[in-house]
């Protein structure tokens, strides 16, 4: 998606509201408000290009120059580092609240540690939390009522502004699926409004947006939505499309930046839309004046800290580094999960060396290590969040891998319903990505990107049937036989022994529901990253002493004719994708 602004543009506008600013009569009555704005910084407190410390120091700056700030977030800003595991997040909501955030919306990895911690979380934030589609049902027939206020009025100088918070319901598949359900397990107790192609949620935002523009002079929508294809019809641009009544929608989910693009709203007007990446890559700011957002941009530019959250950061993660910054490997060369020297998510959308890493992991130790003797392992791409970097190779590197703290799990399920997840994983290939992509150890696999993907999904994006066509994209389909030292065809009818995250095999997360009726081996076999860390220490050794992480040394390369190639970004060879867009 274009930019209006560019880069440059947008700082130098920014300055040219600081200068105007510095002037006696600028912002008289503080009429005017800077916005600025974070989305998915998943618990990266200080290393990326912007730091907590220097946007709450940028607040205090604007605030000297007589500006109006406030401080908000689009979601997901509990988990995605070890520092988010290290204590469920808690330390995350500390560095906001520190820093002077006033709102939040809550994203799809605000449940990652389950119901209650979400709940203790929000009540530990001195931010407000809000969301006008999140429900807590007492019954099955029970409609629901909000959990967190749908909006909150923040008043900065003389003017109000209005935030409503909403969030994806595809957090229902993108979170574990049972983390929503009652004790029973028959009804979700949580449960968020979307309705049928999306209705009931542009319902509920405009119902919401409606009730907080009659508090507010401004009326902004805090979206946990994205432009992410899996979330047809829940998109940020879709929302719009289908309601009125707010000058602007701060966007997160989809890791994309785009700086104040315009999007007709239901009326025909210009809303402007804004993301701000990922990870505290860049801070985004929106200037509310004379009833309009006149200007939206991002600062990319390290500077002044603030020095009690600059305290916390450095205290923060210290003591992470304390508990698992142990070196137990080399790398000999660095495993992408991203296409080298961009922000570009392999994992999400194509084989890649950090995928295999995890894949081949997952079927090393339930296999060699453990004894249970699994054909192969599926990984989803969601689960592989981070490069492993050149070099020293710690605990605390592979809990950014893998940050979920998730299980390794084991099903047994036939041939069809292996290539059905093979299928349902590749929906978005050659078009965007997807958590759900498949990477795999012991299996390998081709995807025609020419042929449309038909996989029928349910309202929330689970798998309901195999294409409706009958034509699968997905083919070519191997499984390496180790008593013959190679490959042969995947049979539909076979029962396999199925290794992978217990978050999509078990618990039917990302959306995976063709493995409901799967027979269930094992649920917690080992915690992911301590199985990455395992099959590294599997490795053969370095002269330093140390297992060295490389191609050569796998435990797996003794296995006649299995792909291994650690070395190359985009993997081993396993996954071939044909008619693949560059």
């Amino acid at each position: 998606m274009k930019n209006t602004l560019s880069i440059v543009a947008a700082i130098a506008a920014l300055q040219t509201a600081l200068m105007t600013a510095a002037a006696p009569s600028a912002n008289a009555g503080g009429s005017r408000v800077i916005v600025l704005h974070t989305n998915d910084t998943h618990s990266h407190i200080d290393d990326g290009r912007v730091a907590f410390s220097e946007i709450a120091a940028e607040k205090e700056r604007l605030e000297a120059a007589g500006e109006s700030v406030i401080l908000v977030d689009a979601g997901d800003y509990v988990q995605g580092t070890a520092l988010g595991g290290f204590d469920k997040g808690r330390s995350a909501i500390e560095i906001m609240n520190a820093a002077g955030y006033n709102a939040a919306t809550l994203g799809n990895h605000e449940f990652d540690y389950g119901i209650a911690t979400m709940l203790e979380n929000a009540s530990r934030a001195t931010f407000r939390t809000v969301s006008c589609n999140l429900v807590h049902r007492e019954s099955k027939s029970d409609e629901g009522r909000l959990v967190f206020p749908a909006y909150t009025v923040v008043t900065s100088g003389t003017t109000r502004v209005a935030f409503v918070g909403v969030t994806t319901p595809t957090t229902l598949v993108s979170a574990k699926p049972s983390t929503f359900l009652d004790r029973t397990g028959e009804w979700r107790e949580y449960d968020f409004i979307a309705g049928e192609r999306g209705k009931e949620l542009y319902a509920a935002v405009q119902k919401a947006v409606n009730e907080a523009a009659a508090h507010a002079d401004y009326t902004i929508v805090l979206g946990h939505l994205g432009i992410s294809p899996d979330c047809a019809d829940y998109m940020s641009t879709d929302v719009i499309a289908h309601t009125t009544n707010f000058v602007a929608l701060v966007d997160g989910h989809s890791h994309t930046e785009y700086t104040g693009s315009r999007v007709k709203n239901a009326a025909g007007k210009d809303v402007i839309l804004t993301q701000s990446g990922s990870y505290l890559g860049v801070l985004g700011f929106l200037v509310l004046e004379d009833g309009m957002c006149t200007t939206a941009g991002t600062i990319y530019s390290r500077g002044r800290r603030n020095e009690r959250v600059a305290g916390l950061e450095k205290g923060l993660s210290e003591a992470v580094e304390s508990q698992l910054g142990t070196k137990i490997a080399v790398a000999s060369e660095s495993l992408c999960s991203y296409r080298p020297g961009t922000s570009e998510r392999l994992a999400r959308k194509e084989e890649c060396s950090a995928g295999d890493f995890a894949a081949d992991a997952a079927w090393w130790y339930s296999t060699w290590k453990e004894g249970r003797n699994c054909d192969f392992a599926l990984v989803n791409g969601g689960n592989v969040r981070a490069d492993i970097q050149k070099g020293d190779v710690t605990l605390k590197a592979l809990r950014t891998v893998q940050p979920f703290g998730g299980d390794i799990g084991i099903v047994e399920a036939s041939g069809r319903q292996v290539l059905d997840a093979l299928e349902f994983g590749a929906q978005a290939v050659g078009d965007g990505e997807f958590g759900g992509f498949v990477h795999a150890a012991g299996l390998k696999y081709t995807i025609d990107s020419t042929i449309r993907c038909s996989v029928r999904v349910d309202g929330t994006g689970s798998w309901m049937s195999g294409p409706s066509n009958g034509v699968y994209r997905v083919k070519d389909v191997m499984v390496y036989d180790r008593r013959a030292g190679g490959f042969v065809p995947l049979d539909p009818n076979a029962i396999y022994r199925v290794a992978g995250n217990a978050f999509t095999l078990v618990e039917g997360g990302d959306g995976f529901s063709m493995f409901r009726s799967a027979k269930r081996v094992e649920n917690g076999l080992a915690t992911d990253y301590l199985v990455l860390a395992d099959y590294a220490k599997s490795f053969a050794c370095g002269k330093d002493g140390k297992p060295t992480i490389s191609s050569e040394g796998s435990p797996l390369g003794r296995l006649s004719g299995y792909p291994i190639d650690y070395a190359y970004p985009q993997g081993s060879g396993r996954i071939v994708i044909l008619g693949a867009k560059r």
